[in-house]
Protein backbone atom coordinates (compact mmCIF):
# COMPACT_ATOMS: atom_id res chain seq x y z
CA UNK A 1 0.00 0.00 0.00
CA UNK A 2 2.87 2.01 1.04
CA UNK A 3 4.67 1.64 -2.22
CA UNK A 4 1.40 2.53 -4.25
CA UNK A 5 0.75 5.83 -2.37
CA UNK A 6 4.47 6.68 -3.30
CA UNK A 7 4.00 6.37 -7.15
CA UNK A 8 0.87 8.05 -7.05
CA UNK A 9 2.58 11.14 -4.98
CA UNK A 10 5.41 11.10 -7.58
CA UNK A 11 3.08 10.81 -10.29
CA UNK A 12 0.88 14.28 -9.40
CA UNK A 13 4.38 15.96 -8.59
CA UNK A 14 6.29 14.96 -11.74
CA UNK A 15 3.61 15.25 -14.55
CA UNK A 16 3.16 18.67 -14.32
CA UNK A 17 6.42 19.67 -13.95
CA UNK A 18 7.52 18.03 -17.16
CA UNK A 19 4.35 19.79 -18.86
CA UNK A 20 5.79 23.37 -17.59
CA UNK A 21 7.92 26.47 -18.94
CA UNK A 22 9.03 27.20 -15.81
CA UNK A 23 11.32 25.86 -13.12
CA UNK A 24 8.76 23.94 -10.59
CA UNK A 25 10.80 20.91 -9.54
CA UNK A 26 13.77 21.11 -7.35
CA UNK A 27 15.94 18.46 -5.62
CA UNK A 28 17.80 19.35 -2.59
CA UNK A 29 20.32 18.38 0.29
CA UNK A 30 20.45 18.84 3.86
CA UNK A 31 22.83 18.13 7.20
CA UNK A 32 22.43 19.34 10.46
CA UNK A 33 22.30 18.32 14.16
CA UNK A 34 19.75 16.11 15.64
CA UNK A 35 18.61 15.77 18.95
CA UNK A 36 16.80 13.13 20.72
CA UNK A 37 14.56 12.66 23.25
CA UNK A 38 13.21 9.12 24.23
CA UNK A 39 10.70 8.65 27.29
CA UNK A 40 11.52 11.68 28.81
CA UNK A 41 15.71 11.16 28.71
CA UNK A 42 17.79 13.19 26.13
CA UNK A 43 20.33 11.05 24.88
CA UNK A 44 23.87 11.45 23.39
CA UNK A 45 24.25 15.36 24.18
CA UNK A 46 27.07 14.97 21.39
CA UNK A 47 23.66 15.53 18.93
CA UNK A 48 24.30 13.37 16.22
CA UNK A 49 24.84 14.46 12.51
CA UNK A 50 21.87 13.86 10.32
CA UNK A 51 20.93 14.66 6.72
CA UNK A 52 18.33 14.52 4.14
CA UNK A 53 17.61 14.14 0.37
CA UNK A 54 14.51 16.21 -1.19
CA UNK A 55 12.65 16.46 -4.17
CA UNK A 56 10.20 19.03 -4.32
CA UNK A 57 7.28 20.61 -6.49
CA UNK A 58 6.45 24.17 -6.56
CA UNK A 59 3.05 24.61 -7.29
CA UNK A 60 2.86 28.60 -6.38
CA UNK A 61 5.24 31.12 -4.81
CA UNK A 62 3.89 30.31 -1.62
CA UNK A 63 2.87 27.00 -1.96
CA UNK A 64 5.08 23.13 -2.63
CA UNK A 65 4.81 19.92 -1.58
CA UNK A 66 8.64 18.05 -0.64
CA UNK A 67 9.35 14.04 0.16
CA UNK A 68 12.41 13.42 1.48
CA UNK A 69 14.70 10.66 3.10
CA UNK A 70 16.03 10.87 6.16
CA UNK A 71 19.13 9.74 8.15
CA UNK A 72 18.59 11.06 11.95
CA UNK A 73 21.74 9.49 13.02
CA UNK A 74 22.60 7.00 16.29
CA UNK A 75 22.12 8.22 19.75
CA UNK A 76 23.55 6.00 22.44
CA UNK A 77 22.42 5.35 25.95
CA UNK A 78 24.43 3.27 28.60
CA UNK A 79 25.78 -0.09 26.33
CA UNK A 80 22.30 1.09 24.19
CA UNK A 81 22.13 2.60 20.89
CA UNK A 82 19.27 3.33 18.31
CA UNK A 83 20.20 4.96 14.45
CA UNK A 84 17.03 6.22 12.91
CA UNK A 85 15.83 6.53 9.37
CA UNK A 86 12.91 7.77 7.34
CA UNK A 87 10.44 8.99 5.16
CA UNK A 88 8.20 12.40 5.10
CA UNK A 89 6.08 13.95 2.81
CA UNK A 90 5.44 17.91 3.92
CA UNK A 91 3.40 20.97 2.00
CA UNK A 92 5.51 24.06 2.43
CA UNK A 93 4.29 27.38 2.57
CA UNK A 94 6.56 30.24 1.86
CA UNK A 95 6.00 33.76 2.67
CA UNK A 96 8.08 35.75 -0.24
CA UNK A 97 9.80 38.77 1.47
CA UNK A 98 11.34 39.90 -1.74
CA UNK A 99 12.64 38.09 -5.02
CA UNK A 100 15.70 36.42 -2.99
CA UNK A 101 14.59 35.50 0.23
CA UNK A 102 11.32 34.04 1.67
CA UNK A 103 10.24 32.16 5.00
CA UNK A 104 8.45 29.14 5.09
CA UNK A 105 6.46 26.67 7.16
CA UNK A 106 6.16 22.88 6.93
CA UNK A 107 3.43 20.53 7.80
CA UNK A 108 3.46 16.53 6.76
CA UNK A 109 3.57 12.80 7.71
CA UNK A 110 6.81 11.22 8.92
CA UNK A 111 7.75 7.13 8.55
CA UNK A 112 10.56 6.94 10.87
CA UNK A 113 12.38 3.85 11.88
CA UNK A 114 14.55 2.91 14.89
CA UNK A 115 16.90 0.46 14.74
CA UNK A 116 18.46 -0.84 18.31
CA UNK A 117 22.16 -2.17 19.07
CA UNK A 118 23.74 -3.20 22.12
CA UNK A 119 21.80 -3.47 24.98
CA UNK A 120 18.80 -1.93 23.68
CA UNK A 121 17.27 -5.38 22.22
CA UNK A 122 13.66 -5.93 20.30
CA UNK A 123 12.49 -5.85 17.14
CA UNK A 124 12.75 -1.93 15.11
CA UNK A 125 10.36 0.61 16.21
CA UNK A 126 8.72 2.01 13.78
CA UNK A 127 6.93 5.65 14.19
CA UNK A 128 4.19 7.63 11.57
CA UNK A 129 3.40 10.68 13.11
CA UNK A 130 3.04 14.41 12.10
CA UNK A 131 5.95 16.33 11.61
CA UNK A 132 6.61 20.26 11.07
CA UNK A 133 9.20 22.78 10.64
CA UNK A 134 10.20 26.14 10.14
CA UNK A 135 12.97 28.37 8.49
CA UNK A 136 14.02 30.70 5.25
CA UNK A 137 15.35 30.56 1.87
CA UNK A 138 17.98 32.52 -0.12
CA UNK A 139 17.87 32.39 -3.74
CA UNK A 140 21.10 32.33 -4.56
CA UNK A 141 20.03 32.77 -8.38
CA UNK A 142 17.34 31.59 -9.85
CA UNK A 143 17.94 28.29 -10.00
CA UNK A 144 19.80 27.70 -7.00
CA UNK A 145 18.40 28.27 -2.82
CA UNK A 146 19.97 27.60 0.41
CA UNK A 147 18.34 27.31 3.38
CA UNK A 148 18.12 27.05 6.83
CA UNK A 149 15.21 25.32 8.85
CA UNK A 150 14.36 23.44 12.17
CA UNK A 151 11.90 20.68 11.49
CA UNK A 152 10.45 18.19 14.57
CA UNK A 153 10.16 14.49 14.30
CA UNK A 154 7.25 12.85 16.52
CA UNK A 155 9.00 9.05 17.26
CA UNK A 156 5.94 7.14 19.21
CA UNK A 157 6.12 2.93 19.06
CA UNK A 158 3.27 1.66 21.78
CA UNK A 159 5.18 -1.78 20.65
CA UNK A 160 8.22 -1.20 22.00
CA UNK A 161 7.31 1.36 24.80
CA UNK A 162 8.99 4.10 22.65
CA UNK A 163 8.09 7.72 23.07
CA UNK A 164 9.92 10.45 22.04
CA UNK A 165 11.22 12.90 19.35
CA UNK A 166 13.84 14.41 17.41
CA UNK A 167 14.61 18.11 16.72
CA UNK A 168 16.83 18.79 13.76
CA UNK A 169 18.51 21.90 13.03
CA UNK A 170 19.90 21.73 9.18
CA UNK A 171 21.38 23.91 6.20
CA UNK A 172 21.67 22.77 3.29
CA UNK A 173 20.67 23.49 -0.58
CA UNK A 174 18.17 23.12 -3.53
CA UNK A 175 18.24 22.86 -7.26
CA UNK A 176 15.33 24.12 -9.38
CA UNK A 177 14.98 22.87 -12.64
Amino acid sequence: MKKIAIAALLSVVVAPAVAADEPHMYVGVRVGQAKTSINNTVLDTANPTAFGVFLGHTFSPNFAIEGEYLVLGEVKGGNGSAKSTGFSVSGVGSFPINEQFSLFGKLGYAMITSKFGGSFTGPDAKSNAVTYGLGGQFNVSPGVGVRLGWDKYKLDDSSQSLNGNVSLISAGALFKF
